[in-house]
Parts: structure tokens; C-alpha cells; sequence
């Protein structure tokens, strides 16, 4: 009896296996197929392809070049030195993780995508959402089709306008002074501290004021969305935009609903409190968070009778978009954060020169600082040092690449004139890479802020579309003007006040593994936790300037 119930089980596993095994083949084949008709057309394709591996070997040994936790894409710039400085551009096949990618270091090209070609540059690349699933929740500004994306973007573009941005100053620099204190209490004890793991809640505070116009207190203690968010964070799965057995790991995935409901839960009950008190004043004329600008696109000021509670699609919707303002407006920020401290401590001239510029600006007492900038925020405005110090620590550390989804009939040129198709294509533009690309700039490796203040024509004038860490075009990030203006501010406040050591010497004998150590000289290597971050979360001691 028992091997009869057993045969139907054992049918379907077999008709299951079979099912898998056909795909796995089918898309193989068609992968292949694509991999031929490419190298038929003389295309430049990374070296050593493998039929059932794609590239994923040469990835290997790539991998082999890097620190163990390495961020990926710095595998993709050594492919790119090793063959293609001439091309600018090459095929690499991610089969069976993903499909073909064509790796883009040419700004010439990179223009051509997000710029020139409307079809590329308002489409997203197909394995986005997978990829932000998990901190957004769903369909979001980022990822969602352009169809659905352009209304959306029209509305958040209110909240996004330096205009407003100033308005938000005096909010900043309340939270610029709670960080300010934390950095005052390691200095006076002298410990050792991780610097991206402390300026991480401090963004978090940050981007709570403006996305959802109220204070998280992040810094000072826990808080369900700025906590929930770092964890989801920590366990995000680097490779799974492009790995489809990211998913065999439970501990990921429960932790990633979890934390996904306790978010959605925080943010309902925040939507929930702003509407009431849209509903009672619909005419407020205080400083528009995103939170309020969703609302009142939803419903407009001029609606007579507003609903008594918020349609529960259009809050699934808001609470997709905010846990992605939060994502983004944090993560990415504090990491630049802490790569300005880094640079600005290895380059003692730098630092006495951005200093030098805020005692001119704001006067030589730094006590003052923080008043000033409230009373009077436009000075943050009139940085130019400051801004190209922040530019050039984009530069050497841009805290993510960006990609968009090839379309048919659509080709792109490389550096050597070659017709490159993107059919079926994933156009990744490696910022990393390009950015360090000795093609594209003078003294790639070297922290020269200078670059961004020198005229036209000088050799160290930037090359046009070769600078991308908030991207360019239509698609580009909405939030920039908002983070430059925010690091600035924060910058204002704290580099005359503060001077860091990195303790990367003390941690690596405190945490002895084997292997490499550095990439490319640099101990401070970059790490893919969604964004990129700084290798062990940059270890370091803080003292106070001696005046």
C-alpha cells in the first residue's frame, strides 16, 4: 500500500526535475545562441569563456585578485584593466546566476545610455526588483517601469528643489550636533569605534526628518524602522539581482520578512498620524516632508470631503516609496561620510584648507557654527572647497554603479567605433572602474580636489559623463541636491572640530585571517552591503582638534 501511494509522489518529483532540467537547458541554449551571434559580430567579450559556466571562472579568478570581502564590482575594473582600456566596453556572460552583461567604462558610452537613448535610459534592468525587494517591499520609484514612474517622479520633484533643501538646514544641524556629542564622548574616553556603524544612525536620523518629518532619535537609542532597515541591510544577499538560489538560505529570508513587516507596520502608523493631521489642516504650510507630498498627491488640498482612512493600496504603494527613501537617503550618505574623514586625514593639506574656508565663512569659532548655519543657511552654498572635496571622495569611493536594460534594435558605440547591440542586454555602468580609469583622468588613484576647481582646457578638468555616482539623465538620483547639501553641512560642523585615525592596524591583529588584505594599495577597500561601505565598517579613533 505504502509503494502505491508512494508512485504518484515519486511521478511528480520526476515530472518536476524534468520541468527544471528543460528550463535550465532552454535557457542555456538561448544563452549561448546569443554569446555566438555576439562574438560573430566581432564584439569585444571578456576572455575564457566557458559553455556551461559562461564567465563565472574567469570571475573566479578575479575574485582571487581581491580581500575576501571585496566588493564585486571590483571585479569587473580588473577585467576591464587586464583587456578592454582601448574598448571601454565588454560582453560578460553571468550564466547560470544571470544573463549577458555588457560592462560599460566608456563615458562616451555611458552618455549614450542614460542620455541619448530614450528606450535604455527609462528602463530600468529587468533584475532590479529583485534586487530591492527586499528593503523596498515592492514596485518602487526606482525600479517600477518608466509608464508609472514619470507621475510619481513630477510629484517627489516638489520635495527635491534647493529651494526647499535650505528650509531643511536647521533640521540637519539639530542632528549634526546629537552626532557631534557621540564623537565628543569616544574622543574623551579614546576608544576604538566603528565609524560607519555610528554614522549610519546618525543618516538614519537624518533622512527620518526629511522623508517622514519626525525625529527617530536613532542615535540615541532603538528605533523599529532606522534598526529594522540596518538589519535588513546586514542581510541583504549581495548577488541577488543575480543569483536565483539566494534564496535557499532561511535565516535570510525570515529575518528579511520580519524585518519587512515591522517596518510597514511603523511607517502605516506614521502615514496613519500624518493624515489625520492633513485631514484637520489641509492648508499647513510647514516644510513639505516626502510623507506629505504622497499624501496630498493622493488627495489634493482642494478635495471637499477627504476620505476617512487611507485606501490600502495607495499604502502599500506610499510605504514602498518611503522604505525606499530611507534605503537610499542613509545608506549611501553615510558612507561618503566616512570616506571624506578618511581622505581628509591621509591629505593634512586638504584639511587645513577646508578649514581655512569655514573660518572665512562662518568666522574662527567653531562653537558658533551650528547657530550660523540655522540663522543662515544659504552659506552652505558657498562652499566651493568643501563641495570638491565631497566630489572627489565620490570620485574614489561612489557608493554604487548603476545599470539599465538593453531593448531591440537599440546598439551602443564603443571607444573603437565597434556597434555593440543590447538586445537582451544588461548595460552595467561600472562607476568604480570609470571613475579610477587612467583613459579618463589625470592621476586616477590620487586625492586631488583641486580637479573640480580648475577652468576648461586644464589637464585636470574632468572629462564629460566620466563623474556618475548620482547617475545622469532623466533616471538619474532625485536626492542629490539634497545629499550634497547635506554633506556640506555636516562638514561645516565637524572638520574643525574633529580629527580621525583609522585603527585598521589594531583590528587587522585583533582579527587575523588570511589572504589579501588590501585592494590596489588601499586598506580601506569597499564592501557591498546594499550600498557600498567601507571595509570592516571603518575602525578608527576620534580626538578634538587641538586649537
Amino acid at each position: 500500500m505504502d509503494t502505491i501511494q508512494a508512485r504518484p509522489l515519486l511521478t511528480s518529483a520526476a515530472v518536476a526535475i524534468a520541468s527544471l532540467l528543460g528550463y535550465f537547458f532552454t535557457r542555456l541554449y538561448k544563452a549561448r545562441m546569443l554569446m555566438a551571434d555576439l562574438k560573430k559580430m566581432g564584439v569585444p567579450i571578456a576572455p575564457r569563456h566557458n559553455f556551461l559556466f559562461g564567465h563565472l571562472l574567469l570571475l573566479k579568478e578575479m575574485q582571487e585578485r581581491l580581500p575576501a570581502d571585496a566588493h564585486y564590482q571590483y571585479m569587473f575594473g580588473e577585467i576591464y584593466r587586464d583587456s578592454f582600456e582601448k574598448t571601454g566596453v565588454y560582453y560578460l556572460d553571468l550564466w547560470p546566476m544571470a544573463g549577458i552583461f555588457m560592462v560599460i567604462h566608456s563615458p562616451t558610452t555611458a552618455i549614450s545610455v542614460t542620455q541619448t537613448n530614450t528606450l535604455i535610459s527609462m528602463r530600468k534592468a529587468d533584475l532590479l526588483p529583485r534586487f530591492f525587494k527586499p528593503i523596498a517591499g515592492g514596485p518602487n520609484l526606482f525600479d517600477m517601469p518608466e509608464s508609472e514612474w514619470k507621475p510619481w517622479r513630477a510629484v517627489f520633484n516638489k520635495g527635491f528643489n534647493n529651494e526647499h533643501f535650505l528650509k531643511l538646514v536647521p533640521g540637519m544641524v539639530k542632528e549634526i550636533n546629537v552626532y557631534r556629542e557621540t564623537l565628543r564622548n569616544h574622543a574623551k574616553k579614546g576608544d576604538m569605534f566603528y565609524l560607519d556603524t555610528t554614522t549610519l544612525r546618525f543618516t538614519m536620523d537624518l533622512i527620518g526628518k526629511t522623508i517622514l518629518n519626525s525625529e527617530l532619535h536613532a542615535q540615541t537609542g532603538y528605533n523599529t524602522l532606522a534598526d529594522c532597515m540596518i538589519s535588513q541591510i546586514r542581510w541583504h544577499e549581495p548577488s541577488a539581482a543575480v543569483n536565483p538560489f539566494s534564496s535557499i538560505n532561511v535565516a535570510r529570508w525570515y529575518m528579511e520578512w520580519s524585518n519587512g513587516r515591522k517596518m510597514d507596520r511603523y511607517i502605516s502608523d506614521e502615514l496613519d498620524r500624518r493624515y489625520n493631521e492633513y485631514k484637520a489642516d489641509s492648508n499647513d504650510t510647514r516644510s513639505k516632508a516626502v510623507i506629505d507630498l504622497i499624501l496630498q498627491a493622493h488627495i489634493p488640498q482642494d478635495t471637499k470631503v477627504k476620505p476617512e482612512k487611507l485606501d490600502p493600496d495607495f499604502k502599500a504603494f506610499a510605504i514602498r516609496q518611503i522604505r525606499l527613501f530611507v534605503f537610499a537617503g542613509h545608506d549611501s550618505t553615510s558612507s561618503t561620510i566616512c570616506y571624506c574623514f578618511h581622505l581628509l586625514s591621509k591629505h593634512p593639506e586638504a584639511l587645513a584648507r577646508i578649514r581655512a574656508e569655514h573660518d572665512s565663512i562662518f568666522g574662527p569659532d567653531i562653537s558658533t557654527v551650528s547657530e550660523t548655519l540655522t540663522s543662515k543657511p544659504h552659506l552652505a552654498n558657498d562652499l566651493p572647497y568643501t563641495t570638491a572635496i565631497i566630489k572627489e571622495t565620490l570620485r574614489l569611493y561612489p557608493p554604487a554603479s548603476s545599470s539599465r536594460q538593453g531593448f531591440k534594435g537599440v546598439s551602443l558605440v564603443d571607444d573603437e567605433g565597434t556597434i555593440c547591440p543590447t538586445d537582451h542586454v544588461v548595460c552595467f555602468m561600472d562607476h568604480s572602474g570609470m571613475h579610477r580609469a587612467p583613459k579618463y583622468w589625470v592621476r586616477p588613484d590620487d586625492f586631488l580636489p583641486e580637479r573640480w576647481l580648475v577652468e576648461p582646457g586644464h589637464e585636470l578638468y574632468p572629462m564629460k559623463g566620466a563623474w556618475r555616482p548620482f547617475e545622469n539623465g532623466p533616471r538619474n538620483c532625485i536626492a542629490q541636491g539634497l545629499v550634497m547639501t547635506e554633506l556640506r553641512v555636516l562638514l561645516a560642523c565637524t572638520v574643525r572640530e574633529f580629527d580621525f585615525r583609522d585603527c585598521y592596524d589594531e583590528w587587522d591583529r585583533a582579527h587575523p585571517r588570511k589572504g589579501l588584505q588590501t585592494y590596489r594599495g588601499d586598506r580601506a577597500y569597499q564592501i557591498e552591503e546594499a550600498a557600498a561601505h567601507p571595509s570592516a565598517h571603518y575602525p578608527c579613533r576620534v580626538s578634538l582638534r587641538a586649537q
